[in-house]
């Protein structure tokens, strides 16, 4: 006895796992993604559903994990990656945390790392930059979400990162806006010096300005040193802390970090 071939509303013979619903005018794939996880993939076209099904076996002959790719955002990739770094210094690891917080976690974080393309990474920057920010900055967000994907990849959550290439893509468009920082010179030094000294309220700045000055120490650098810090003997100073201010998403307040 011959079986009975199912067909959509053209006449088409659908293969195993695709159905049509003629109420609906559309087609569906199921697959079982774990023994006893079905899933269903949606089109109302049935060649961009077969298109859809060969990227699934594609996925699944690589050993790609399909029951998390289809589940797994951004953040939560950000988030492990970031419990895996131990070894991290603390205000290497806030600065991570505070950069992702700030520019990622709200909207593009919340997407799936399965619908990700490298497109969508170049024009997120892209929006990054128009919005404002500078290229250094969009590359410290890029520090952030590259080894984030490395680590899915890594997991056989996805096939490659689709960050790969982006930063260089962007240096390339938006060259020479990369801005340049000049040292001050001697003389410009002492006129800001002595501007301080006739400048009414901002004179108890200048012993800081005049470490600084001397060290070449960044800010965060300046306010952390104590006086253990100090060896006047040797005229030595030892920095071996930072100090940085971050903005507290949950209470609004500032936070300080040490490290």
């Amino acid at each position: 006895m011959a079986k009975a071939v199912r067909k959509d509303n053209k006449g088409r013979p659908l293969h195993k796992g695709e159905y049509y619903s003629r109420t609906k005018k559309r087609y569906c794939f199921s697959y079982y993604a774990t023994p006893g996880h079905r899933v269903y993939v949606y089109s109302n076209d049935l060649g961009e559903l077969r298109e859809k099904e060969k990227v699934i076996q594609r996925d699944i002959l690589d050993g790609l994990d399909r029951s998390k790719l289809m589940t797994t955002d951004l953040n939560s990739i950000f988030d492990r990656y970031m419990r895996t770094k131990t070894n991290l210094r603390n205000s290497t690891k806030a600065n991570y945390i505070f950069s992702y917080n700030r520019y990622v976690r709200a909207e593009f974080g919340k997407r799936r790392i399965c619908d990700i393309k490298y497109s969508d990474v170049l024009l997120f920057y892209k929006s990054l930059i128009e919005g404002g920010l500078k290229i250094s900055t969009v590359e410290n967000v890029h520090s952030t979400i590259h080894p984030s994907f490395q680590m899915a990849v890594r997991d056989n959550l996805i096939r490659s990162n689709p960050s790969d290439g982006v930063v260089g893509e962007i240096k390339k468009s938006y060259k020479g806006q990369k801005d340049q920082r000049h040292a001050l010179t001697y003389e410009q030094q002492m006129l800001f010096l002595n501007y301080i000294d006739v400048s009414k309220g901002y004179q108890r700045w200048k012993p800081m300005l005049t470490f600084m000055f001397g060290t070449g120490v960044r800010i965060g650098e300046a306010l952390a040193v104590k006086w253990s810090d100090i060896d006047f003997e040797n005229t030595t100073i030892f920095i071996h802390h930072s100090l940085a201010y971050r903005p507290d998403c949950d209470n609004g307040f500032s936070c300080k970090f040490t490290c």
